[in-house]
């Protein structure tokens, strides 16, 4: 029987072959960076905004195998989700310690980390927040520490070509909506996960709190129906897209607008499905 996490809704997407291999070439990149530059093993790492661990489970997997003595940092504010990661996580890291807290509030001694990842979360902050969380893991790192994120939520992540996708599922899901009767509220601003930063932005945010900039690469992935209806029903995705409707409502509707939009727009590829490109950015950086 399934267990009732209840502080925690579960991203199905992260388990889906697309989402761990765009995530999987990018971790790769990752260490084949510090092996490159002469890391010949970790003590310690840090993934943070943690989720269900997948991203702390890549990461491990594909570290070399002097590497794996190295302890696993979890963090969550979610403490459901913790215990999801737990359950993923435990059987293969021996030295696993779970952290209840958000990245803006890390408390860890100084100069501790060799490495923090930070998987598909950097965007839902606004920049006072990132940067304050920029700060929070360089404070954490040792000299020499590396810091990796990635993001699909950038301004060159929606390929000119894929921009009639986004705007005939948003227009089909105002329709469903409007159908049930739902009225959008106006609110001032617009949320966090709506706003697509350049590629620029992100690369300049890591020199702003004194990290080396080291590498910038983008990963493309072919997301099918599927994958797309699954990040169509995250609630956060879907009131960036349907900003102003209530929150309750926008995950179905977004949901249910993916089939005639990709049916109209997507690609298809050589199994038959239907799928639209999608881009990562991964950024690589190092304390001096």
């Amino acid at each position: 029987m399934e267990e009732h996490i209840e502080d925690y809704n579960y991203e199905p997407f992260a388990d889906t072959e697309e989402y761990r291999k765009v995530n999987g070439d990018m971790t790769r990149s990752w260490i084949q960076i510090m092996v490159d530059r002469g890391v010949g093993s970790l003590d310690r790492f840090l993934d943070i905004a943690t989720g269900a661990g997948t991203m702390a489970q890549l990461f491990f997997d594909m570290l070399p195998a002097n590497f794996k003595e190295s302890a696993v940092f979890c963090l969550d504010q979610s403490s459901g989700a913790l215990k999801l990661a737990k359950r993923r996580l435990e059987k293969e890291i021996d030295r696993l310690t779970l952290i209840n807290s958000s990245i803006q509030e890390l408390d860890l001694p100084p100069r501790s980390l060799d490495v923090a990842i930070w998987g598909n979360g950097i965007h839902y902050l606004d920049e006072e927040e990132q940067l304050k969380s920029l700060k929070a893991i360089k404070k954490a790192l040792k000299p020499g520490g590396w810091f990796f994120f990635n993001t699909s939520f950038y301004e060159e992540a929606r390929p000119e070509e894929t921009i009639p996708f986004y705007r005939t599922q948003v227009r089909n899901a105002v329709q469903f909506l409007r159908k049930q009767g739902v009225k959008r509220v106006k609110i001032e601003g617009k949320a966090e996960a709506a706003k697509f930063h350049p590629r620029s932005y992100y690369e300049d945010l890591v020199g702003k709190v004194g990290f080396d900039l080291i590498d910038a690469q983008e990963f493309a992935a072919d997301l099918t129906k599927e994958a797309w209806e699954y990040i169509s029903s995250f609630q956060q995705y879907a009131a960036g897209a349907l900003h102003g409707y209530p929150d309750e409502a926008v995950s179905d509707a977004m949901k249910n607008a993916v089939e005639p939009a990709i049916l109209l727009h997507g690609e298809v590829n050589e199994d038959g499905d239907h799928f639209v490109t999608r881009k990562w950015l991964s950024i690589s950086a190092r304390r001096a």
